[in-house]
């Protein structure tokens, strides 16, 4: 079987005379085609005696010998094997240049060679999980051997490596006579031009607040878009300074809008719009980075120059941005990309100090996970070895307990009234639904169809029960309907009884309302995904009784260590059979959605003061540089007052 990656009139071409020797081969599968492919090539293909098809498969269903899904698997296992074997390799090992030894520069690059999504056609990541779609289709083909027609990648006999134990032969060759210009990395060469059109494109929101003043110490928040400014438990950026004493003057935000940005100056908060804040070059106190140059490695030279391009710009931008600024703390959530590495470097270039906060919830290694920041705030000790598993390199790793746990005292009146609402359709018993976000193709993500069972076996179960009732916290809640489908029409039927609850609220990207709100609604909890387990986490620390559902086999996540049919279900059919049980025993059934046996390792305080715990800890950062302290010794004063308050255990040195 010969498969193509992407099927083009150029690429068969391209096949017919670098690979002459498998032309007379007559069973061709394509993943992706151009439309004259589908329209004229494989008309006339079929025609002439070929059988040639798109290759159908869903992610679903590219699973290994051990039953675990091949997409969890790539970055749990699989890129830290390929990262290894890249920086072993003669390309790389070439290319190197001493120039690299300065702040996070190898981690950068390194982490950069990796791009760990799925989604992106060029990432190491897909190339990987391709070469398993191959294998599985291969499999119940019964096809022994194959050809596999990809497009020109670096580190094409790493590939061939990883493609042998499939028995898959790779051969490259381009897609189209003319490589596509690719703008964004042509402009990022080129800092005065990226400066200028990134200006020209937010110029209208350009205007920085008049009453920002600049030589204050500051603390710069990267934020997720949850804006509110409103301590009432629900999604907000500012959850750990309206939890704190940290001042508000303090905190610098970026506006999406002016909409935004007089919301802001009504509150009393700096923000600027968004744009390029640099200055001259010559104030770079760094040296930037090279590589050394073979055409043997031209395809490897081009990807590593990308990064280290892309790493001069934001360290320089960055940095002449928070000098400007007075900013002395980077706090960020994001650390599932490279670009935190190179706001690491920028902030310290001005002496300031790089934070990290745990969003979410990882139950294993990730390669994308892996995080460079002076400071980070942990929810558990678990998380902290986790963190050194991805090998991340943490200068203090702060033990605070789950960030969102101060939010059911906030809630309870809130959560009262849509349980009282549900009670008076008739509804004794109430589920609360957690869903995750997904996309038109199943191919590359878990598609809409997962998500659709998160809805449909619930509401059926409602509209055949007049005693159940069910709420929905959507994770993104903009688009649910388009994407529910034909599960939209049982959604409306659920709610016209009264007896169906969904959150609408919405943020610039994920619904406003927090899962615990509707856990404290709610007799019992169903998060329809282990493998992204943040949310039952949330719900299963208020004591509430919560359900896994591993569809997606995280066969290697700590939150399969939780009894398997009282807690952790394999599909929605034998987690509702168990929950309609439950609710049918007069007194329960004992264990069930009961996390006690895990609960330490995940959350040790459980207080409701693990945004406290943050507020305060920047704080004194902010305190120490208002001293005039040197940045490591304000770091040291700080681990030392937390471990007084909150035990030696607490804080984790590199």
């Amino acid at each position: 079987m010969i498969y193509f990656e992407k099927l083009s009139f150029v690429s068969y071409l391209f096949f017919i005379f670098k690979a002459s020797k498998y032309k007379n081969k007559n069973i061709i599968v394509f993943i992706e085609a151009s439309i004259f492919a589908q329209k004229i090539v494989v008309p006339l293909l079929n025609f002439f005696g070929n059988t040639v098809s798109q290759l159908n498969f869903v992610m679903l269903e590219i699973i290994d010998k051990n039953d675990e899904l091949i997409r969890t698997r790539i970055p749990r296992k699989d890129l830290f094997d390929f990262q290894k074997e890249i920086l072993n390799s003669d390309a790389y090992k070439f290319l190197f240049n001493e120039s690299w030894n300065q702040g996070h520069i190898v981690d950068y690059v390194n982490k950069g060679l990796i791009s760990t999504s799925i989604m992106d056609p060029n990432s190491v990541s897909r190339m990987l999980y391709l070469i398993n779609v191959l294998d599985f289709d291969m499999q119940r083909n019964d096809c022994k051997k194959s050809i596999f027609i990809s497009k020109k990648r670096p580190w094409l006999e790493l590939y061939q490596d990883y493609a042998n134990k499939h028995n898959i032969k790779i051969i490259e060759i381009r897609d189209s006579f003319f490589t596509l210009f690719n703008l964004k990395k042509y402009v990022r060469s080129y800092p005065s031009l990226y400066k200028l059109i990134k200006n020209l494109k937010y110029g209208a929101m350009r205007n920085i607040d008049i009453n920002l003043n600049t030589s204050s110490n500051k603390l710069f928040l990267d934020g997720r878009g949850d804006i509110s400014l409103s301590n009432d438990g629900f999604h907000s950026d500012f959850f750990w300074q309206k939890n704190s004493d940290f001042l508000l003057k303090n905190v610098l935000y970026e506006y999406n809008s002016i909409e935004e940005k007089d919301y802001f100056v009504k509150n009393g908060l700096h923000s600027i719009g968004r744009g390029v804040y640099s200055g001259d070059g010559k104030l770079k106190n760094y040296i930037k980075p090279k590589l050394n140059f073979s055409n043997k490695y031209k395809k490897e030279f081009e990807i590593i120059k990308n990064e280290l391009n892309s790493y001069d710009l934001d360290r320089f931008n960055n940095a002449s941005f928070f000098k400007k600024y007075g900013v002395k703390v980077f706090l960020s959530w994001n650390k599932y990309s490279n670009d935190h590495m190179a706001w690491s470097d920028a902030i310290r270039d001005n002496g300031g100090i790089s934070v990290n906060w745990q969003m979410a919830f990882d139950g294993y290694r990730s390669a994308g996970s892996l995080i460079n920041s002076d400071i980070v705030f942990s929810h558990s000790k678990f998380s902290a070895e986790i963190e050194k598993k991805n090998k991340s390199k943490i200068q203090y790793n702060v033990i605070v307990g789950y960030p969102k746990d101060y939010a059911p005292a906030l809630l309870r009146d809130t959560a009262n009234q849509v349980r009282a609402q549900l009670k008076a359709n008739g509804a004794r018993k109430i589920v609360f639904v957690i869903d995750e976000n997904s996309i038109d193709d199943s191919r590359w993500h878990t598609g809409h169809e997962l998500q659709r069972e998160n809805y449909s076996h619930i509401l059926e179960k409602v509209l055949e029960n007049p005693w159940l009732g069910v709420i929905f916290k959507p994770k993104r809640v903009i688009n649910l309907r388009q994407r529910l489908g034909l599960v939209e029409k049982l959604l409306d039927e659920a709610i016209a009884t009264g007896r169906c609850y969904i959150f609408e609220d919405s943020g610039r990207h994920t619904t406003s309302a927090p899962p615990i709100l509707a856990g404290l609604a709610s007799d019992v909890c169903i998060h329809g995904h282990l493998n992204a387990g943040t949310a039952a986490i949330e719900c299963a620390l208020e004591g509430l009784p919560t359900l896994l559902i591993d569809r997606e086999r995280a066969l290697y996540s700590k939150l399969n260590d939780l009894p398997k049919g009282k807690v952790v279900f394999q599909d929605w059919p034998s987690a509702l059979d168990a929950l309609m049980d439950y609710f049918n025993t007069p007194n329960g059934i004992d264990g069930f959605g009961d996390w006690s046996s895990i609960i330490d390792e995940l959350d040790p305080f459980r207080d409701g003061l693990a945004a406290y715990r943050m507020g305060t800890y920047l704080k004194w950062l902010i305190d120490g540089f208002d001293e005039g302290l040197d940045r490591e010794v304000i770091m040291l004063n700080a681990a030392s007052k937390y471990k007084e308050l909150w035990g030696e255990d607490k804080v984790i040195s590199s």
